[in-house]
């Protein structure tokens, strides 16, 4: 289990940090104080209830067995049976609540980084790969689990035993105490090596966890290749190399703990020889009682044993408090794009006004933008063409405030796109992706995302509104039909139509469309061009167009290179130019008729 609470040195905090940290939790952790209290108070009566049996036996020797006192005797396994059921019935019930607490604490802890996440503009995503997010809310989350499920319990329960052990000790006998000290410092070095090379070793076995992994992935992806070369042997061998290497980690973790485990048993025999044959020498000099001897050997387990498990749960402790760090690093990010205090009204018509607009990504190091103006009327269309990064892409996404640019600003109806609420600028300006993402569900129900209060009826408008209602009624199930993760039950096309049917239930202002029929086999672009076409009808429509046919139906067109806008006009203006549109222009031509 130790394995399990490795920590990497550039995760390990330091003593502000983990102040920072251990102050965070036990203000999140308020609201199951109570809890919390009960635990501990069950930990101080189980711990007590652990240490009294061996004083109990004690007494039963001295003050039973030696003097021939039957009644002193009974007395001492009566109370011997009581806290020895304490200690059952109380070590159960902090069990209980010490994890009660600690799911409760991961529960809300998960709905506040979740919510978190969600709150996050797209910048925050830039910054962060989706897989590392997905690390915080599953490893980091479990890594903590495991030391709420028993390792904190473990702990604590440790740590107070250890305390209140030496104390039982030294009032039993100070000479026998000093003869323990003799050993016990042994342990304890002992210990902090091992919580050291153990917590090597791990990250090790961690490693070559990772690269073996790799490497069979890399050989069953790749079968095609590896096996269109002859490349088998190959591929066989260098598995077996990241294989053998995997095995060598395991073996080092291994003699880690077998030389420890060994040590601390060895530890215990010695220490209890030496308490035998000493406290033997003391009896006989009436120094020390024998029942004090027994007492103190039953003791040793109770000191041996705290010390090896708190060494084991060091690294946890540790690791448990690297992941909380990460996941209130999450908590603490502020969202880029934001609501401002005084936020007001988005006008439910307008002009979409760019003006000097310059933006540079955080991880970018030019401008994807460059002093970008332009006006687009209300109800026009507008294609935005040009190379590859060009920006194209970056200008709708400003239009659409995904992102804030660096400086100047987006308007619409006069307002800046900064000082408007949240709730209306997405009810006016609505983003269509190029793939219309699905959720687990129906299709009425990933329709009603868009607007989670739409009725039924309100669905079905919006779909004929399309054209697109009969469609999804000739399914088995209608509307009603299961899509599956991501819409797997559905084609491509089907897809599409679902995200536009969104867009029409929301009824925005100003539609913005990275082109939604790019990715469309034939049979299905037609009827997505079709409805795509009654979306557009009456609103002001921003199109990242990747298709001649897009490009030719738009009022105006924008030539977007090299972060600039460098030609806008329409189809036939822009031609006349022979410029970088004619280019495109002809580049389109000539694939199409490939």
């Amino acid at each position: 289990m130790w394995a399990a609470g490795g920590v990497a040195p550039e995760d390990r905090l330091d003593r502000g940090q983990t102040g920072t940290v251990i102050i965070r939790v036990l203000r999140m952790a308020k609201p199951f104080i109570r809890t919390a209290y009960i635990a501990l108070g069950c930990v101080v009566v189980t711990t007590a209830a652990t240490l009294a049996a061996p004083v109990l036996v004690r007494h039963g020797i001295d003050s039973g067995i030696r003097v021939n006192d039957a009644v002193q005797l009974n007395i001492s396994v009566a109370l011997y049976v009581l806290v020895t059921a304490l200690a059952y019935v109380f070590g159960r019930m902090q069990y209980l609540y010490l994890n009660r607490t600690g799911e409760a604490f991961l529960r809300e802890l998960r709905l506040k980084v979740f919510a978190a996440m969600q709150r996050q503009s797209m910048a925050f995503y830039d910054r962060n790969k989706s897989g590392v997010l997905v690390a915080r809310m599953t490893a980091d989350i479990e890594t903590m689990a495991e030391l709420v499920q028993w390792g904190l319990l473990q702990f604590l329960a440790s740590a107070f035993l250890v305390v209140l052990a030496f104390a039982v000790l030294f009032a039993l006998s100070w000479q026998l105490t000093l003869v323990v000290l003799i050993v016990f410092p042994i342990l304890v070095v002992a210990s902090i090596k091992f919580q050291r090379d153990s917590n090597t070793a791990y990250l090790t076995v961690r490693e070559r966890v990772g690269q073996n992994l790799s490497t069979l992935q890399e050989g069953i992806g790749a079968v095609r290749v590896i096996q269109a070369y002859a490349q088998e042997d190959k591929q066989i061998e260098r598995f077996r190399i990241s294989n053998r290497s995997l095995f060598n980690s395991h073996l080092r973790s291994i003699r880690i703990s077998t030389w420890y485990f060994g040590l601390v048993e060895f530890s215990g025999v010695a220490a209890t020889a030496l308490i035998v044959g000493i406290g033997g020498w003391l009896v006989h000099r009436d120094t020390v009682s024998l029942g004090t001897v027994v007492a103190f050997v039953l003791l040793l387990s109770s000191l041996f044993d705290p010390v090896q498990q708190l060494s084991q749960l060091y690294n946890s402790v540790q690791s448990s408090a690297a992941a909380l760090h990460k996941l209130f690093a999450i908590l603490d990010a502020t969202p880029e794009v934001n609501e401002v205090a005084g936020a007001v009204e988005l006008p439910e018509r307008g002009n979409l006004v760019v003006r000097n607009v310059t933006f540079k990504y955080q991880s970018g190091e030019t401008n994807a933008l460059d002093d970008v103006s332009i006006s687009v009327r209300n109800g026009e269309r507008l294609a935005l063409v040009g190379p590859t990064g060009a920006g194209k892409s970056t200008l709708a996404k400003l239009m659409a405030r995904l992102y804030d640019p660096s400086s100047g600003e987006v308007s619409y109806g006069g307002v800046d796109l900064r000082r408007t609420t949240m709730a209306s600028l997405r009810e006016r300006i609505v983003v269509v992706p190029q793939e219309g993402f699905l959720f687990n569900g129906t299709i009425r129900d990933n329709v009603r995302i868009a607007r989670v209060t739409a009725t039924d009826a309100q669905v079905d408008a919006a779909l004929e509104s399309l054209g697109i209602l009969e469609r999804f009624l000739q399914l088995p199930d209608g509307l009603e039909t299961q899509v599956r993760e991501r819409g797997g039950r559905l084609s491509a096309g089907e897809r599409q139509l679902v995200a536009l049917g969104r867009a029409a239930l929301v009824d925005p202002a100003v539609l913005v469309l990275d082109e939604a029929t790019s990715n469309l086999d034939p049979g299905t672009e037609a009827e997505v061009e079709h409805a795509l076409e009654r979306l557009m009808s009456g609103r002001t429509t921003i199109v990242v167009a990747h298709r001649l046919t897009t490009v030719q139906r738009a009022d105006r067109i924008a030539v977007i290179n090299n972060a600039r806008i460098v030609e806008l006009g329409t189809h036939l203006e822009l031609i006349a130019l022979s410029g970088h549109y004619a280019v495109l222009a002809r580049a389109w031509e000539k694939s199409h008729a490939i």
